[in-house]
């Protein structure tokens, strides 16, 4: 009998044990589910962009910091033309006009803004003849710097101080020619015998209606919080290269811009009326600058046929300070082509001249 309640006390103890294990078990279980969350402070990873899709393109060009793209003007708005004049020289129906090229940056998510360059004369921002981008290693330090380019294709079939308003042109004898034509390209505002922009080829129209396409047909997320019906001039970065860098300079002159850089120009031909010392042309002289002279910068090269006339005008009629103004003392380059470049084209298309660029242009 002895034996029997031992066995029992036994077995008592055993389950005894393995309810109490059991509770230990739970309550650990319990506190284990309950303990308080960590918090990560640390800020999330920005995402990278996301590719653009260019199947809109007419063509387009990787780089090493983004990709060019071809846009037909007229597919902005098709009372736009994509050619110049298609009668008269020949010279003159090969040139100017053209496709708009647009570098989009590989980052565009973290893009800074929009930065706006103008070529020099006669020439085609995309030459959907040739299949070429002018100035491409221009707009490609451009996109590494952090922007979105636009290379507007605009009225820019002649030179406005050869063709138009220079000393053997009927022009030269006609008051502020030079200012006159730069007004009627920009705005369409004005009248001058030499020059007859309408309204849907002005370089104000036509830049309007390349934002609203990127922005509102093809979905491409500009930077910054610009109104592509609305322009808002002072949030835009402007860049030109010879009579493209005299039209930068005169949009900077007469509206507020974030910056202006002048490469390889500074200078318009007088005129016979009023002449003036400098014999340069009058909208240089005109008193007052929309843009703070210390948002404007310049580069040239003492190569440059142009040169003392360039360094003339912009510290005598701009009044930009030397030290704003980086000068670039180099030869020729080759380039990839086996072609001989000089000191006017060579100030924008020399890749050995990028620092200076940036020291100029990148503020």
């Amino acid at each position: 009998m002895k034996r029997i309640f031992k066995i029992i006390g036994l077995v008592v103890l055993v389950v005894l044990i393995t309810l109490i294990a059991l509770v230990v078990a739970r309550r650990s279980t319990r506190e284990a589910v309950y303990q308080p969350p960590v918090i990560n402070n640390e800020p999330p990873s920005v995402s990278s962009s996301v590719p653009v899709d260019t199947a809109f393109c007419e063509d387009t060009l990787a780089t090493k910091s983004g990709t060019l793209c071809a846009v037909k003007p007229s597919k902005t708005d098709a009372r736009i033309t994509d050619v110049g004049e298609t009668t008269g020289k020949i010279k003159f129906r090969k040139t100017g006009f053209g496709y708009h090229a647009v570098g989009i940056p590989d980052d565009l998510a973290n893009a800074k803004g929009i930065w706006v360059h103008f070529t020099g004369s006669y020439g085609k921002p995309y030459n959907q003849n040739a299949g070429t981008f002018a100035d491409s290693v221009w707009l490609d330090e451009v996109m590494e710097a952090g922007y979105v380019v636009v290379q507007l294709a605009y009225d820019n079939q002649y030179s406005v101080n050869y063709d138009l308003c220079g000393v053997k042109t009927e022009g030269y004898n006609r008051d502020n020619c030079a200012g006159e034509v730069r007004e009627i390209g920009q705005t369409g505002q004005g009248e001058s015998p030499y020059r007859s922009t309408d309204a849907f080829n002005t370089i104000d129209y036509r830049l309007e209606k390349l934002l609203a396409y990127l922005e509102n047909t093809q979905g491409i997320d500009l930077p910054g919080t610009i109104d592509p019906t609305n322009v808002d001039w002072s949030t835009l970065h402007l860049s030109g290269h010879s009579q493209g860098a005299n039209q930068a300079y005169y949009i900077a002159k007469n509206r507020l811009v974030a910056g202006a850089c002048i490469i390889a120009g500074g200078y318009d031909t007088g005129d016979t009326v009023n002449p003036n010392k400098l014999n340069i042309a009058d909208w240089f002289l005109k008193e007052g600058n929309k843009t703070p002279l210390s948002a404007v910068r310049a580069i040239l090269a003492t190569t440059d046929d142009s040169y003392q006339l360039f360094l003339t005008g912009l510290t005598k009629a701009v009044g930009l300070p030397s030290d704003q103004i980086i000068i670039v003392d180099k030869k020729v380059y080759t380039d990839e082509a086996g072609t001989e470049v000089k000191g006017h084209p060579g100030v924008i298309k020399d890749p050995s001249i990028k620092a200076e660029r940036a020291k100029a242009c990148f503020r």
